[in-house]
């Protein structure tokens, strides 16, 4: 969402954006660097030269993004203060940090996406850090009604559909919210397919158990956006993009939901079954499942969520003409290139 937003910077610092704008190599700092997202962008973020670390709350995930040639930070998002200071050495940070869930306890979406991200920027404004990229999600426009032909300056709605929605939409507010000088650029892409997508196991999962239906036969249109095309945006946004300014991010081809399942099952030489649950059917199935859970607090996801039933029955379109004018983007891999990937072993 673009703001009015009076620059106060001294001179000193002015001079050392313009200086980091022209640099080649960055020293980049990556939170999430050991999930679905984090690890192409390692890949990419070293291939083209920059010096990468990234937070690691384990060994295992350690080891994962040393594997890929960066050098792992141990540390949290819950305790910031403890390794902050490491900070100071890096020009960017990157938070794609995020546990990607839509239902639970709201105190931990709190802790791990609003307050952490919000504790984060204020952590690399302390130290000095030029620019901060954070990812969030279409998730946080997600709520009744159809999102077609959407630019940044949609209005939030009171309430999203899911907690994960909820969560990521109070982090945005807060990074517009805050006062460090440290550049904050926000990138909202659509549903992120690719090799190795979550999203892809639990689709297979239910066509195999026969838990799998269309809503009103799939033919509702959406977005979706390449991994390496949101990689190309973080690229674009190292050096591009206005201070606290949100950038759609798809592949600018819009799908039917029967068309992107149907191709991206079909990576895996499955076919759809072609059960069919109507939209009406859906939204009461999902209202009373929530209700049941929450009366009962419990901690195991629905079976049918209305976040889930939104996802394949929401029309969502999205311009992408300020991500295109002012972060250069362009998404480099088409549909067919990013199917023909997935399909590699």
């Amino acid at each position: 969402m673009h703001t009015t937003y009076e620059y106060k910077r001294c001179a000193a610092f002015t001079s050392k954006l313009n200086t980091y704008k022209l640099l080649r190599v960055m020293n980049i700092f990556v939170t999430g660097g050991s999930g679905f997202l984090g690890k192409r962008l390692i890949m990419r973020l070293v291939g083209d030269g920059h010096t990468v670390s990234s937070l690691a709350r384990s060994l295992e995930a350690a080891d994962i993004v040393k594997s890929l040639g960066a050098t792992p930070l141990i540390g949290e998002l819950t305790n910031i203060p403890e390794w902050e200071r490491a900070l100071s050495k890096f020009d960017v940070v990157i938070h794609a940090a995020s546990p990607v869930e839509f239902w639970g306890k709201w105190e931990h979406f709190e802790r791990d996406i609003v307050r952490s991200t919000s504790e984060l920027y204020a952590s690399a404004a302390e130290n000095n850090v030029r620019r901060f990229i954070y990812i969030s999600s279409e998730s946080v426009l997600q709520a009744t009604k159809p999102l077609l032909d959407i630019t940044e300056q949609e209005p939030y709605p009171d309430e999203p559909n899911s907690l994960y929605g909820k969560a990521k939409k109070l982090a945005e507010q807060a990074l517009m919210r805050s006062q460090g000088i440290t550049d904050c650029v926000i990138l909202r892409p659509t549903f992120i397919w690719g090799k190795g997508v979550p999203a892809l196991e639990i689709l297979l999962e239910k066509m195999k158990t026969g838990r799998f239906r269309w809503i009103d036969g799939g033919k509702t249109v959406i977005e979706c956006v390449y991994i390496d095309n949101v990689v190309e945006a973080i690229i674009c946004a190292l050096t591009r993009g206005r201070h606290k300014c949100i950038y759609n991010i798809t592949d600018d081809s819009p799908k039917t939901v029967r068309e992107l399942i149907t191709a991206l099952v079909a990576t895996q030489g499955v076919i759809p079954p072609e059960k069919n649950t109507s939209i009406g059917l859906a939204r009461l199935i999902a209202s009373l499942a929530e209700g049941i859970w929450n009366v009962f607090k419990l901690d195991a996801s629905p079976p049918l969520s209305r976040f889930e039933m939104s996802f394949v029955s929401m029309p969502r379109r999205y311009n992408i003409r300020a991500a295109k004018e002012e972060l250069g983007y362009t998404p480099r891999v088409a549909f067919a290139q990013g199917l023909e990937e997935m399909k590699k072993g």
